[in-house]
């Protein structure tokens, strides 16, 4: 050892090298043990499955495992439980570390309505343009006798009569009438069909002419 000593003592620029190295190998050892502690390395939990679930329940179950919970979408789905959890992010059984943010999605208590558009007087292709940048894409075509062809007439929703600005719950299925290019006959009967009687039949001639 005190050979050793000596040695450094002659030559400091090597006893720096040296104590250089053993510092950068204690620094990289450190760095990698905290990481390992602020990782958890190697414990890692299963996310609960909570879909279904109305949303105490299925924060209260989370929690109780060490997870934090962030609801970030509401939607409508008609038959899934109003207030119920719909999707979770990671899926439930995922393996996570303790603490991570699960993320939900939860069925609202009723659907968003949405302002019908003004679709008449539109083509068949504009209207359903129309329709589906407001989320109506469960749109059903009927044709109905017009003399304009592939215009729209009017736009329904359960059988009623829609006016621009009338509100219905988004995704509903409406029904839109377009002309067929063909008129009614119904509408305008042909006058020849007409049997026009007079009201008092004058003889061809008169006998007092002739007296």
């Amino acid at each position: 050892m005190g050979k050793l000593i000596d040695f450094f003592k002659k030559h400091p620029i090597i006893k720096t090298l040296v104590l250089m190295i053993i510092v950068f190998f204690l620094l990289i050892w450190l760095t990698l043990y905290g990481l390992k502690l602020y990782t958890r390395h190697g414990k890692a939990v299963i996310v609960p499955e909570v879909k279904t679930l109305v949303v105490p329940d299925a924060i209260r179950i989370l929690e109780r495992e060490g997870f934090r919970c962030d609801i970030v979408d509401s939607l409508f789905i008609d038959g899934a439980t109003p207030g119920s959890v719909v999707e979770q992010t990671p899926a439930g059984g995922s393996k996570v570390k303790s603490g991570r943010i699960i993320y939900l999605s939860i069925n609202a208590f009723s659907p968003r309505m949405i302002s019908c558009p003004k679709v008449t007087d539109m083509s068949q292709r504009q209207a359903l343009s129309t329709l589906e940048s407001i989320g109506l894409t469960d749109v059903q075509i009927r044709s109905v006798p017009s003399e304009y062809s592939d215009l729209v007439i009017g736009i329904q929703y359960r059988g009623e009569t829609l006016e621009p600005g009338d509100k219905i719950p988004a995704g509903s299925a409406v029904t839109l009438l377009v002309g067929n290019g063909e008129k009614n006959n119904d509408e305008y009967p042909d006058s020849t069909s007409v049997d026009i009687q007079p009201d008092n039949e004058l003889p061809l001639t008169d006998e007092s002419w002739f007296n």
